[in-house]
């Protein structure tokens, strides 16, 4: 339920951003919990540093909150990437700070983070592909006709959406792809429906 929860907000964070001035607006939780705890949902703003989350609240409007991390918060599943969607469990301090006892982050969007690529069969030795960016940007790789412009998550896990357009001699056609990221000998490869066409993940 609470997976489900999440990522019915996932179409609304991409166009949410972050505000300059802090604010304690609490976003409503759908949880009962005790007073000093607070269930937070929002996106990783560009202050987030390793001691510090800068939450841009989901909601009527968008509130920004700092949320101090700590060894004993458990960040094993916090995909801190900027604009990522993250689910916050914190607790109030006497000082009014708030102190995160777990974040949770959309594996996906972590993992869509990034360049994606595969040989050119024309020319082996160069790579084409697509290189996906943090707030949905997405530009293609050595691939001139077709143009990738922007992506976002679907409600389905490992699922994004890709749009572009397909440049020719005579028109040029937008598209919307759908790809699926999956993991294949120990590689990261996203997979694009009705299509041949893979590509591997590159890390540094």
């Amino acid at each position: 339920m609470k997976n489900l929860f999440l990522f019915t907000l996932m179409l609304i964070f991409m166009l949410t951003s972050c505000g300059k001035k802090a604010s304690k607006t609490v976003v409503e939780s759908p949880y009962t919990l005790p007073a000093h705890l607070e269930h937070l949902i929002g996106t990783v703003g560009p202050g987030t540093a390793m001691h510090t989350l800068q939450l841009c609240q989901l909601g009527m409007k968008t509130d920004t909150v700092w949320v101090e991390i700590n060894d004993s918060t458990n960040v094993e599943h916090a995909n801190l990437v900027i604009g990522n969607l993250v689910e916050v469990l914190c607790q109030t301090e006497k000082d009014d700070n708030l102190v995160a006892l777990k974040i949770v982050g959309n594996q996906t969007y972590a993992d869509a983070i990034g360049s994606w690529t595969t040989p050119d069969p024309i020319n082996p030795a160069k790579q084409m592909g697509v290189e996906l960016d943090i707030d949905g940007v997405a530009s293609s790789i050595n691939m001139a006709t077709l143009v990738y412009t922007s992506w976002q998550l679907t409600q389905n896990p490992g699922e994004i959406i890709l749009h572009g357009k397909s440049i020719g001699n005579i028109q040029t056609i937008e598209f919307a792809d759908t790809a699926k990221i999956y993991q294949k000998d120990g590689q990261l490869m996203l997979g694009f429906k009705g299509k041949d066409f893979n590509l591997v993940k590159q890390v540094d």
